[in-house]
């Protein structure tokens, strides 16, 4: 099967189903016939832009973003602060963001395609981000920055 076929598999299958972990999606790809390895479906969800976010009953859940939120690492980042609830804090030159359980690897990864001067590093859990900054100063402007973005939504 070529990449792009699978990609519109995963879609679908993300789009018809509550998948919430890239087992889930192994397993479900496995099911239609097609071998496939964790790897490989993580390189495709970050080239289709899959995100974990809320469904309407409130359960996370991948989600294909429009194509529109994929190109902006702002707006993706804006809307997965918003639809987990981000809590946003410094801590002298870190800044520490908590989510959700399971959409902080989607909001660290919108986080590094910000691409901002002013980090240094990411590191993302299940449900924290951690921000490393050169210093207090640039951590604080970032705690506005972030909760700016979120009030934007």
């Amino acid at each position: 099967m070529r990449k792009s076929e699978r990609q519109q598999l995963i879609g679908s299958l993300i789009r018809e189903e509550p998948l919430v972990n890239q087992g889930e999606l192994v397993g479900a790809l496995e099911k239609l016939g097609v071998s496939v390895t964790q790897a490989t479906i993580s390189r495709d969800l970050r080239e289709m832009g899959v995100q974990k976010g809320s469904d309407r009953q409130g359960s996370i859940r991948y989600v294909l973003l429009p194509a529109a939120a994929r190109r902006d690492p702002e707006e993706v980042l804006a809307r997965t602060l918003t639809e987990s609830g981000a809590t946003v804090r410094a801590a002298q030159n870190l800044v520490v963001v908590r989510l959700e359980p399971g959409t902080a690897p989607g909001a660290g990864r919108a986080i590094d395609e910000l691409e901002h001067p002013d980090i240094v590093g990411t590191v993302a859990g299940d449900d924290t981000v951690l921000l490393v900054l050169a210093d207090s100063a640039r951590a604080r402007r970032m705690v506005k920055y972030l909760e700016g973005l979120a009030r934007e939504i």
